[in-house]
């Protein structure tokens, strides 16, 4: 925020800042619906006491230009319809039509998307430090294990003799030798290839596919059953499309399912989205028993079952568990794999397994989305495979994240309080840890990065992006060393909060208020 103010005037500093404030906002350079810093950010930036911050920002509210939200923060308020409702009949000449304008001036506000923890979390300038605290924000696959050597070989290869088709519209379903590979892929995984009954759709990315779902199979009014947590890009989706969900707890064992049959009974329910396989963010995975009463559940309701298989080829030691798709006897379920978190994240590259009765609708929406992805980009995907490279790739990767996974574990083993429990995932990049009911995470987030370690907190994750005692590490970007120092830094913040929970209690106040 741009607040001048100049302590050598007669005018209160206070009302120096009400007045700046005001300017800012009237000239639409603070806009409608933006969080405010906290009053200790202010406060520290203004060089003013902390008591003028919240002085001033009083008397805003009061006057209607700002306004908090619990447990949010302060926010600046939409004076458009408040001006409106002030506005008095023009009286003016009838060549003056400002006040005609007003009226029919659009108002953008119901279209806004509520974008709270779409990121990180808001940063505090006393938090600042000379190095960058130790990150286990991010699940992503390691840029310094890409195989730029091999991807650089293919495309210099490809592009010696380039053909029409790598950068012509193709076909939506994708390049069909790729296309080929996945379905023998998945029939050799135990889900059932044969003509007409599944087929595989590809996708620009997870998120495109899921979308594309979203859009064929809900109807309006139709509300998605979640886990809780969730994938942080599942429930943005949700929220950006404004689709109402329903969270069902996570326990050891996955999804609690039984409980999905009390949400049918109250709520219209069009989709059940899970992640029974490394479960993000816990790690768990989904027993079969589980399973099996998942795929039963839907059937009987008649409920597609979206089943989230990111980290498919990213087991690091346990024994296979059927995914849902090798279960279904229905025809109810639908798998969404992805190259992303195995290989490369940039490539946008997923595919749909799905009923092949619902394939070809699947495959005219998306023609009538976006007309298809990149087929030069398939090709790379798919050379690269032929060549033997991702078999390579995956071996490789796999070994160095399930040491970087043991060192993490052994680390937390070592230096974290006794009275925390966490996850003890067998694949994928993340964990989750338990923190006791008094203490949550965002508050401790905060407290944390000060000491120079910092995670990813429970409102990423969670429905309606509220904050819960639990949150998720994932080591995946992180050398051995950089885990072992962060753990140990997290467990003696955790052990110095457990012995005086009240430490917490200036942060969470200062993240709940302002």
């Amino acid at each position: 925020m741009r607040i001048q103010i100049d302590k050598n005037a007669p005018v209160p500093l206070y009302r120096q800042i009400i007045a700046e404030v005001r300017r800012l906002i009237d000239t639409g350079l603070l806009a409608a619906g933006t969080r405010l810093p906290s009053s200790r950010d202010l406060a520290e930036e203004l060089d003013v006491s902390r008591k003028t911050i919240l002085i001033a920002t009083q008397e805003l509210i009061a006057d209607q230009y700002l306004e908090s939200r619990p447990q949010s923060g302060i926010f600046v308020v939409d004076r458009t319809s408040l001006k409106k409702m002030q506005q008095r009949p023009s009286t003016s000449s009838q060549n003056d039509t400002s006040s005609d304008t007003g009226d029919l001036m659009m108002d953008w506000t119901p279209y806004d998307i509520p974008g709270d923890f779409f990121s990180l979390p808001p940063q505090r300038k006393a938090t600042e430090q000379k190095s960058k605290p130790i990150s286990f924000i991010k699940a992503l696959p390691d840029s310094r294990l890409f195989p730029f050597e091999q991807i650089k070989q293919i495309t210099q290869q490809l592009l010696w003799d380039p053909k029409a088709f790598f950068f012509d519209y193709g076909h939506p379903q994708g390049y069909q030798p790729l296309v080929e590979w996945l379905e023998k892929k998945e029939a050799l995984s135990g889900t059932p290839m044969a003509p007409g009954q599944n087929d595989v759709v590809i996708t620009s990315g997870f998120q495109q596919g899921l979308n594309l779902l979203v859009n064929l199979l809900l109807k309006p009014g139709d509300g998605v059953i979640v886990e809780m947590p969730t994938y942080a890009a599942i429930l943005n989706l949700l929220i950006a499309r404004k689709i109402p969900y329903y969270g069902v707890p996570v326990d050891a064992n996955g999804m609690e399912v039984k409980k999905i049959e009390g949400i049918v009974k109250r709520h219209k329910i069009g989709a059940i989205f899970t992640i029974p396989t490394f479960h993000n963010p816990t790690g768990t995975v989904m027993s079969v028993a589980r399973r099996k009463q998942l795929v039963d559940i839907a059937a009987a309701n008649k409920i597609p079952i979206i089943e989230d298989s990111y980290a498919q080829d990213l087991r690091y030691d346990g024994a296979q568990v059927p995914t849902l798709k090798n279960l279904d006897k229905y025809g109810i379920v639908i798998r969404i794999g992805s190259f992303s978190k195995a290989f490369l994240p940039g490539l946008r590259l997923a595919w749909v397994t799905l009923p092949s009765k619902l394939a070809v609708p699947l495959v005219r929406m998306k023609r009538g989305v976006d007309r298809g992805d990149s087929f030069f980009l398939q090709v790379i995907m798919h050379e690269f495979i032929l060549k033997g490279y991702l078999d390579k790739h995956l071996r490789r990767t796999r070994r160095i994240y399930k040491a970087r996974r043991d060192a993490l574990l052994e680390a937390m083993d070592e230096h974290f309080p006794k009275e925390i429990t966490w996850t003890r995932p067998r694949g994928g990049f993340s964990l989750w840890v338990n923190l006791p009911k008094e203490v949550k995470s965002l508050a401790l987030y905060h407290y944390c990065r000060e000491r120079g370690v910092e995670f990813a907190v429970a409102n990423f994750f969670w429905p309606g992006k509220q904050d819960a005692s639990g949150f998720r590490l994932s080591w995946s970007l992180l050398e051995e060393g950089e885990i072992i120092d962060g753990a140990a830094r997290l467990g003696k913040a955790l052990k110095e909060v457990l012995a005086d929970p009240h430490i917490l209690d200036d942060l969470a106040k200062l993240y709940g208020e302002l």
